[in-house]
């Protein structure tokens, strides 16, 4: 059995970087105040510390049953999801954070469907601090929104991946002569317009022998069905003077790409313009960052087939003039994490970083020091990037609420703040007092009561005591 699982996560990772590690339907919870609504469960593993950053953890768990409920999820320190978006089933969401558009606060993800090579097929979403879509963003000239990046820029525009399966002549790298290759596609889209910007393909700037599975099974074999997938783009971000910078797992290189579609310079293993070699080394990266101060960060899975000991969060520093790198930092876990796919790196302000696991169900703080002082676990599924953020979200309407026999349920899916619920009944409407108060649970929170009331309300408390909202009243029979 052993055996056999560590078979499917080979295969899973050869194929690409979405598949879960998960073989039993996600543990959930069902909402009495959202039906239909299952919310993936998340554990805490290690408590929160102090100098653990302000903010709220941003996952999109994920598995491979889709029949079992997805979407992207904020939550607490404490573990608990402060809100969720159920994606209709079968289709799942990547990449959830906050960003700004036109100056404002927004939530940002990827949403649709996957397949067994890892890329997908949807749409871009963009929902404003109320929790209401304000835009949609698909990609240009009649292709489909990849699930691997979704980045706003300051300009008003989005920049996507795309991933196209076009004829290709592979007898230099072992295949066929009239074969098939999947092509990955940088697009810069005006959100407002939904206008094309700027359009770059790998193909005809990366050669196929940049492979790191040039002359090996993916590439002897490639089929229609099966396109040899070379170069599996997996981030897109500005540089600096216009520059593009794009992360690309199976050439296990990082390329710096110029607005005229040229290869500035390239770091990693594929023909990489900076050394020394022990500085660069990576293999099947995701998530490249160019911050100020020529800081280059990336997310170092190692891979499968394993060709490095454990993932290492990595932090470099670039001299362009010398074409030098020099190892700032990697962020260690103590247990050795070696993630087969997915992963991010997100620094954050005093130093420390947000680790997420990608293929390993986890997302862990890191002190400046490398020290752990948190970590969630994702009791199923995988999220394919997590961050730390702050968030000031508050939905429109007000709190829900649920009865079921004598249990009261209450949610306001997407409010902050709250700290406890108490519940008034009475005989009716017009005679409601205080009859139960409790910590809030999260998402939602169930109170018993000795009996089952005649009308019933919510109230949700914030930490003083403060009424922050109050649910309609339901009047019961029976």
């Amino acid at each position: 059995m052993r055996q056999a699982i560590f078979l499917l996560a080979l295969i899973a990772g050869l194929a690409g970087c979405t598949a879960s590690t998960s073989f039993a339907p996600s543990p959930s919870r069902g909402l009495a105040t959202m039906p239909g609504v299952a919310v993936p469960r998340l554990t805490v593993t290690h408590a929160a510390v102090a100098g653990t950053a302000a903010g709220y953890v941003f996952v999109a768990p994920k598995q491979t049953d889709q029949r079992a409920p997805a979407g992207p999820a904020i939550v607490d320190d404490r573990g608990r999801v402060v809100w969720y978006h159920q994606v209709p089933t079968g289709e799942e969401a990547t990449d959830f954070r906050t960003q700004t558009y036109q100056g404002q606060p927004v939530l940002t993800w990827w949403q649709g469907t996957s397949t067994l090579a890892g890329y997908g097929h949807g749409v871009d979403e963009i929902y404003d601090s109320h929790y209401r879509k304000i835009a949609e963003v698909k990609a240009a000239d009649g292709y489909s929104a990849d699930l691997h990046e979704f980045q706003l820029t300051p300009r008003g525009t989005a920049l996507i991946t795309v991933y196209d399966e076009v004829p290709a002549d592979l007898s230099h790298v072992g295949g066929p002569k009239h074969s098939w290759a999947l092509d990955c596609i940088v697009q810069e889209i005006d959100v407002a317009t939904g206008k094309l910007l700027f359009e770059w393909h790998s193909i005809g700037h990366v050669p196929f022998s940049e492979s790191r599975q040039a002359n090996q099974e993916p590439a002897l074999h490639a089929t229609k069905r099966r396109p040899f997938d070379y170069f599996h783009i997996n981030s897109v971000s500005d540089g600096p003077d216009g520059t593009l910078l794009v992360s690309a797992r199976n050439t296990s290189t990082i390329y710096l790409i110029a607005r005229d579609g040229h290869i500035v310079w390239r770091i990693g293993t594929a023909k990489s313009d900076f050394g020394p070699p022990s500085a660069v080394m990576m293999r099947y990266q995701h998530d490249a960052r160019l911050l100020p101060g020529d800081i280059l960060t990336f997310f170092d899975n190692g891979g499968v087939p394993r060709e490095e000991w454990l993932s290492s969060p990595t932090v470099l520093h670039l001299d362009p003039k010398t074409k030098t790198a020099t190892v700032v930092k990697r962020f260690i876990h103590p247990s050795r994490i070696a993630s087969p796919y997915e992963g991010d790196l997100q620094l954050l302000p005093d130093g420390g970083a947000l680790v997420g696991w990608g293929g390993v169900s986890k997302v862990t703080e890191f002190a400046p020091s490398g020290k752990v002082r948190f970590e969630l676990l994702i009791d199923a599924g995988d999220t394919y990037r997590a961050f730390r953020l702050p968030w000031h979200g508050s939905p429109a309407g007000g709190p829900a609420i649920a009865v079921r026999g004598s249990t009261v349920s209450a949610s306001w899916n997407g409010k902050l703040g709250i700290a406890s619920w108490r519940v008034l009944t009475g005989p009716d409407g017009s005679h409601l007092a205080a009859a139960a108060q409790t910590s809030s649970a999260g998402l939602e929170t169930a109170i018993p009561l000795p009996e089952r009331p005649a009308a019933v309300a919510v109230e949700a408390l914030g930490a003083s005591g403060t009424v922050l909202g109050r649910s309609p009243v339901l009047l019961l029979s029976g």
